[in-house]
């Protein structure tokens, strides 16, 4: 066995120690998509109407098992991006990163036999699922995105160590120490700075162990640090990656934005004013940073499963939730 192969087979067994961790039952797939030529990783878990999950960039689609745990009665489809945990290296090159997105969403959706599904969408896997709302009308019927959309909207600013990673000398430098064993603490020293202290020291050692050791495996730092590359310039969206005002405008599916009061990436009061000029969203504001669920899981699954099931267009919400 080599030591990849024997790194893969770790992931997996942590996989399967968060899953019963949070009372969940995982099988994985592996998808071939003809264009682009990639290979896609899904893992699946309960029964019911599908529901999609795509976690941010770097991150595990296991990553969210906290939140979907408190989300019975749906059928989960979990997917690990191209480059992402166990799916295959992939560079995100060739044409426009917003092109390729769709086109991996689509595919995946067409060869799972899936319509238009709902999606949750967490950071990257925001921004994914509005630019497929948009390019790929009919394929959402509608999205919960958890936290900062990634670059979708406007005034998002990528973190320091981000602006590090893309830089060409420094950026390089980091991307081999990714490839290295290092302790824990590291790992999660580097979490903190993305979703913050709380939710970073509050993340389990197998959780931990999903967020660090694929980055290990061959191509998979060089996957995550050009795909960031094609994202951002410096702290800086690159521009093409920004809905206008007229895409927000054509967003015309049901979308609800739970955003972490201490989100590094946006603050609540930055995002309203795009988040308004969609037609049916809706903005809640809860504790916690970048991937909320992490503050508080129960919390969130409660706001995500009532969108879900209609229960949210029905209830009047009170307290420290705050509408867009």
């Amino acid at each position: 066995m080599t030591d990849s192969q024997g790194l893969a087979r770790r992931v997996r067994a942590t996989e399967q120690r968060v899953a019963a961790t949070h009372g969940l039952t995982i099988t994985e797939h592996l998808i071939t998509l003809a264009d682009p030529a990639v290979r896609v990783r899904v893992l699946t878990a309960g029964e019911g109407e599908p529901l999609v999950h795509i976690n941010g960039i770097a991150t595990p689609a296991m990553g969210m098992a906290p939140l979907i745990a408190g989300l019975p009665g749906f059928g989960h489809i979990l997917i690990d991006l191209p480059g992402h945990s166990l799916s295959p290296p992939y560079t995100w090159q060739g044409r426009s990163v917003r092109e390729l997105a769709v086109r991996v969403v689509t595919g995946t959706l067409d060869s799972l036999d899936l319509d238009r599904p709902a999606f949750v969408g967490s950071s990257l896997g925001g921004l994914f699922t509005l630019w497929t709302t948009l390019d790929a009308p009919g394929r959402v019927s509608r999205a919960a995105i958890v936290a900062t959309p990634a670059t979708a909207l406007p005034g998002s600013r990528a973190i320091a160590e981000f602006a590090s990673l893309t830089s060409p000398i420094r950026g390089r430098l980091e991307e081999s120490l990714m490839r290295r064993p290092s302790p824990r603490f590291v790992a999660r020293a580097a979490l903190a700075a993305a979703i913050g202290t709380n939710a970073a020291h509050a993340m389990s050692d197998d959780m931990l162990d999903l967020h660090r050791l694929p980055l290990r495996l061959p191509g998979q730092a060089a996957s995550y640090r050009a795909l960031l590359r094609r994202l951002v310039r410096g702290r800086d969206p690159r521009p093409e990656n920004i809905l206008t005002d007229d895409e927000l405008a054509r967003i015309d599916i049901p979308a609800l934005f739970v955003w972490g009061a201490q989100d590094a990436f946006s603050s609540p009061d930055q995002a309203r004013a795009a988040i308004a000029k969609i037609p049916d969203a809706h903005l809640t504001i809860v504790p916690g940073g970048h991937a909320p669920w992490f503050d508080d899981a129960s919390g969130c699954a409660a706001l995500v499963r009532d969108f879900m099931t209609g229960e949210s267009s029905r209830r009047t919400t009170e307290g420290d939730h705050h509408h867009a």
